[in-house]
């Protein structure tokens, strides 16, 4: 007989839709999962802050937020999109990076550097200053080109030369073991060169200089996080990230992620959308299951008999809950004591708010004011004396110690036409955006790795294999001993509640290798 298991996943990001379609495809013989899918916005997380643009016969969908995905970091996700029959296609963006300086009544954006994308192949691209130096010297032009052209030449060495460091302190088999416990500002310092042969030719100034210039405003982006974050981030991380997407592609899902949506949840028979859950509670019947209570437009309403719970939403919005079904146990239960842990362990995660904005207004504070430095992605740096953003005020700002990246948007072959005026998309603007050119706004929680969270992430999986020249991203996970809480425990009753945590960092990595 055909033993049904009631299952309760809440949130609909990629890491609750992953969960619910994994359950509802399982082929066990003995066991049928009932899946019930909780999200507290009126449509699918993983989509719901997407935007249309066009008309009712065709639209084009932007992904909010961005939605690209490494192929050598995200293995495991290709292989998800290809077996779902997903689309993606290859996507090799370039980039630039300038600095953004502000006096009390003006502003200035230079471009530094030109990133024509491809790990590389596509090589760099001479900034328009460089290209113009030319301009201002009228005694000698030739001259000046030869000179803009050596300082360009010079200037990309020195970068290919710090690149190949990097990938040679980010090969698994070559990295120290004490590199791979510091943060990524104390990992410049000790990487920094010393001997007097390298410093002689400026060489510890240029590193410096290349990890500050380049990496940190590239990872800002990457982790839409504010700079002094990027600075006690765990370096291990980046390491991995710099090693498995050398040499690979990007990609993004041709038709948007709605497609990817909708093949996840095409056999999930239970989506309660807009149901912000207010408590969890064990049954008084039975306490080996538990009641979920939703908030709704027809008010409160409780549904019964889970005999798991999926969290796959934020630590911050997971911790509540648990507190409110620890709550409803016995002081004495052991399923109380695991629930606890679990409380303690999503406590050292943190998040940062982060601001996604689509709109056509292509101003000089947002991109670089000469089209021939516009690149796909389009990374902008507050000089530190830009403490304050500029007038007016507005609320879909950030602080400028963030990274602000505008995304040059291209739309379907068949809505070019239509679209008469290009599109971006910024995150985390510093500065202010026209309010008659925004299309949509949405403001995100995003989770910042950090050494406690790391440690505490160890509690909810844990490394059991490795190859000596695997990174930590390529190794092989199992579950950590805090996961399942209350059925994991021995004196526990058989068939307890078991409670999951799927996404406590926002860090995809760390459930790769979960089998």
């Amino acid at each position: 007989m055909t033993k049904v298991v009631k299952v309760a996943v809440v949130g609909s990001g990629l890491a609750g839709l992953t969960a619910a379609y994994l359950l509802v495809s399982s082929h066990a013989e003995d066991v049928e999962f009932d899946v019930h899918l909780f999200e507290k916005t009126p449509s699918i997380g993983m989509d719901s802050s997407s935007v249309s643009i066009g008309n009712e016969d065709q639209d084009w969908r932007i992904d909010v937020p961005m939605r690209s995905f490494q192929g050598g970091y995200y293995p495991r996700l290709i292989a998800l999109y290809t077996q779902l029959g997903v689309a993606f296609r290859q996507a090799d963006f370039s980039y630039s990076f300038s600095v953004f300086s502000q006096s009390e009544k003006t502003h200035s954006l230079r471009t530094t550097m030109i990133y024509n994308g491809a790990s590389g192949r596509n090589g760099a691209g001479m900034p328009s200053s460089l290209q113009d130096l030319y301009l201002y010297r009228k005694a000698n032009r030739l001259l000046a080109r030869a000179f803009a052209l050596g300082i360009f030449v010079l200037s990309t060495v020195q970068l290919l030369i710090c690149y190949i460091r990097l990938l040679f302190f980010a090969f698994p088999a070559l990295r120290s073991k004490r590199h791979n416990n510091l943060t990524f500002e104390e990992w410049v310092v000790e990487t920094t060169p010393t001997h007097f042969i390298w410093k002689s030719f400026r060489f510890d100034t240029i590193w410096k200089s290349f990890a500050q210039d380049v990496l940190v405003p590239l990872f800002s982006a990457v982790c839409t996080a504010p700079n002094d974050l990027i600075n006690t981030h765990p370096v291990e991380d980046f390491l991995d990230y710099v090693w498995l997407t050398f040499g690979t592609h990007h990609y993004v899902v041709i038709k948007g992620v709605r497609d990817a949506v909708a093949r996840l949840t095409l056999n999930v028979k239970h989506i309660h959308l807009s149901s912000p859950i207010v408590s969890v509670h064990a049954d008084s019947n039975d306490p080996r299951i538990a009641s979920i209570e939703c908030a709704t437009q027809k008010g409160n309403i409780i549904h019964h008999g889970f005999h798991h719970i999926v969290f796959a939403t934020q630590a911050n919005r997971v911790g509540p809950l648990l507190s409110s079904y620890a709550a409803s146990l016995p002081p004495d239960a052991p399923t109380r004591h695991a629930v606890m842990a679990q409380i303690n362990c999503l406590h050292e995660f943190h998040y940062i708010r982060s601001v996604v904005i689509n709109h056509t207004d292509d101003s000089s504070a947002l991109l670089p004011p000469d089209p021939r430095d516009r690149r796909d992605l389009n990374l902008i740096t507050a000089v530190p004396s830009a403490t304050t953003p500029l007038s007016p005020w507005s609320p879909h700002r950030v602080s400028p110690t963030y990274t602000m990246a505008t995304h040059l948007l291209t739309p379907p072959p068949v809505l070019k036409d239509e679209v008469a005026v290009p599109v971006f998309q910024t995150t985390n603007p510093f500065v202010h955006i026209n309010e008659d050119r925004i299309l949509s706004v949405a403001t995100l929680e995003r989770a910042v790795l950090t050494m406690s969270a790391k440690d505490a992430l160890r509690g909810l999986c844990r490394e059991t294999r490795r190859a000596w020249w695997q990174s930590s991203a390529e190794a092989e996970y199992s579950l950590g001993p805090l996961q399942g809480a209350g059925r994991r425990e021995s004196d526990a009753r058989p068939g307890g509640l078991a409670v999951w945590v799927v996404r406590a960092c926002g860090v995809f990595r760390y459930s790769k290798g979960v089998s």
